[in-house]
């Protein structure tokens, strides 16, 4: 009778166990899908990054036709956009080889953190270096240098101005975006 008791607890614990088994693969899988999916949001800042990139790419060269830029400055807003798009790219670069559905959980958390990181410190560091000597420059080459007789500079530098802060302000939205969801990439991984 004692053996029978056993052997049927031993069956309800092996059933019991297979669903738990069955449960966790299904959240394991639910939690990948969550992810795959919070990386088409990065992924989409990465090709906003990039379609702006060649966009100026085209035009900026033809406003230098215009005579309103010198050519340095051309060369060196094509050079500056080049170079950023190329970090983009390198950013992105490891997070586009994971493979939510297979990779680790450790190797996900890893390369999310350093996405985050480098996104970080891009924003912190990198766009003000640049930015700031190049919009001081724009400003002289736009409104300084083909400035009419009796027309204040600092007038016409606003458009550019305001362009440089709508523009910087879509940026760090889309910063954002991306940031945001490699951090909860993170913090799905931390709760399973």
């Amino acid at each position: 009778m004692e053996e029978m008791y056993l052997e049927e607890l031993r069956n309800q614990f092996a059933i019991l166990k297979e669903q738990l088994n069955k449960q966790e693969i299904v959240n394991d899988h639910l939690l990948r899908k969550a992810m795959k999916s919070k990386n088409k949001e990065i992924s989409r800042t990465k090709r906003v990054v990039f379609v702006s990139a060649l966009s100026c790419l085209i035009i900026f060269p033809m406003t230098y036709m215009t005579h309103m830029w010198s050519l340095g400055f051309a060369i060196a807003t094509i050079a500056m956009v080049a170079f950023s798009a190329a970090a983009t790219y390198y950013i992105h670069k490891p997070v586009e080889e994971l493979n939510f559905m297979k990779d680790d959980f450790s190797t996900v958390a890893r390369v999310m953190a350093k996405f985050k990181k480098q996104y970080d410190n891009w924003l912190r560091y990198v766009a003000p270096t640049l930015i700031i000597p190049w919009l001081i420059w724009g400003c002289y080459e736009f409104a300084w240098k083909n400035a009419p007789d009796g027309i204040n500079p600092w007038l016409m530098s606003l458009p550019l101005i305001v362009g440089v802060i709508i523009g910087g302000l879509i940026g760090v939205k889309f910063h954002f975006k991306a940031v945001n969801a490699a951090q909860d990439i993170l913090d799905q991984i931390e709760e399973s």
